[in-house]
């Protein structure tokens, strides 16, 4: 009995010491734990952000809110992150903290905040403007809650200019601190470099060849990683900026002064009041571009609109594929009703060869419903809830035959035929 006790107690102990562990999360209405901004597809192909907060007290939640807004309308307006929108899934978790603000070392300020986040400590050789947290594994736990995340992005409520990238992403809420936001996610999403100097001790660089696209030590044309984008009658290196916003090979970045050169005079990875150059803009592209269909990125395409706004389209079948497309249809159509209750949604695919497979995802990825054979194709069955997106996949057999697949397409919606958006 002693034993059974003891066993008792330590696991109540375990209990208590996680539950004393976890990060202080305030839920929404309906007890959620994180909150969709921007959904643009599953997780699996997506590149997730999530906006977590420190330094805000359950009072001040909706000016985190506010300020997650703000640094997505910056992403919005930014190029290249504008043109690649379709690849972001973005998240918020509120995060409360017992008082507002965060540490200042260097002033000798400290408060009781719930991620533990600090601007820079001079006296041990830290750049003041760079925030950090004590406590990191505390930001990702408070990440874990919202679906995924690539990137976990710490908001920290603080007017004092600063910010940071590594594992994590940081920003004060500065005046101006979009600008912030847009050239640390071009760290953590392009894996790009500063084009700045500040005086560093030693201002020649001497290292290897720098592994970020934005920097070279290379003064040999044909070895510069952005030589396509130079033109012949460019000096190298560049010092005169003719025509305005000339790439060619500018001297100083990466901390350094000389010995290291950047593509163009100005860069939002040197002055966050710039626009990114030409070699950061393609990188950020590039690798964001991954994360969209063919279809996001060309929607005005004639086969992308035919396919997301008309009840009839043409596939055609020459190997094993997947197609997913958006539900509703259209990603411009009215905002959903968050309050409205659930629909019965009946979806048919007729003109489906048999073999196909057909299901609805959530945002997540997650299954939602499995489709089953109906006469002439497929037919799929789920509830609806109108505040989310959903996802619409059909996937081929594995032995591709070259044949043209004429399929059309019918929704009931609570037992009622409905048009698709464009008919």
């Amino acid at each position: 009995m002693r034993l059974q006790i003891i066993i008792i107690l330590l696991c109540l102990g375990v209990a208590a010491i996680a539950a004393f562990g976890a990060v202080n999360v305030q839920p929404n209405a309906d007890g959620s734990l994180y909150t969709a901004v921007l959904v643009n597809g599953a997780s699996t192909f997506k590149y997730d952000i999530v906006f977590i907060g420190d330094g805000f007290t359950a009072a001040q939640q909706s000016a985190f809110n506010l300020k997650v807004n703000e640094a997505v309308a910056a992403l919005q307006a930014r190029v290249p992150y504008s043109q690649r929108l379709c690849a972001f899934n973005i998240w918020r978790v509120n995060v409360v903290s017992a008082q507002s603000g965060v540490d200042h070392p260097a002033g000798g300020i400290f408060r009781n905040t719930e991620l533990d986040c600090r601007y820079g400590n001079p006296t041990v050789g830290e750049v003041e403007r760079c925030i950090r947290s004590d406590s990191p594994a505390k930001c990702y736990e408070a990440a874990d809650y919202a679906p995924d995340y690539d990137a976990v992005f710490v908001l920290v409520n603080d007017t004092q200019w600063g910010g940071c990238a590594g594992g994590l992403v940081f920003s004060s809420i500065s005046p101006g601190f979009a600008g912030i936001a847009t050239h640390e996610l071009g760290h953590k999403i392009g894996m790009l470099a500063d084009e700045y100097d500040y005086g560093s001790v030693d201002p020649t660089y001497t290292g290897p060849e720098p592994g970020a696209a934005n920097l070279t030590k290379q003064t040999s044309r044909p070895l510069i990683k952005w030589t396509d984008l130079i033109a012949p009658s460019t000096p190298l290196p560049t010092t005169v900026d003719s025509p305005p916003g000339v790439v060619g090979l500018w001297e100083g970045g990466g901390y350094h002064r000389f010995s290291i050169y950047r593509p163009q005079r100005t860069c939002h990875m040197q002055t966050t009041g710039s626009p990114f150059c030409a070699v950061c803009e393609r990188e950020i592209r590039s690798l964001l571009g991954t994360h969209c269909s063919f279809c996001e990125i060309n929607p005005s395409s004639f086969i992308c609109w035919y396919l997301t706004h008309r009840d009839k389209f043409v596939l055609f079948w020459d190997r094993p594929y997947r197609w997913r497309w958006p539900w509703p249809p259209c990603l411009t159509c009215p905002p959903f009703d968050a309050q409205r209750l659930e629909d019965e949604i009946i979806y048919i695919l007729k003109g489906v060869p048999e073999g196909f497979k057909l299901q609805i995802l959530d945002a997540r990825g997650i299954v939602v419903a499995e489709g089953h054979p109906a006469e002439g194709g497929l037919q799929v069955s789920f509830k609806e809830n109108r505040a989310k997106q959903y996802f619409v996949e059909l996937t081929s057999r594995e032995q591709a035959t070259g044949e043209t697949l004429n399929i059309s397409t019918q929704l009931f919606r609570n037992g009622k035929l409905e048009n698709l958006p464009g008919q």
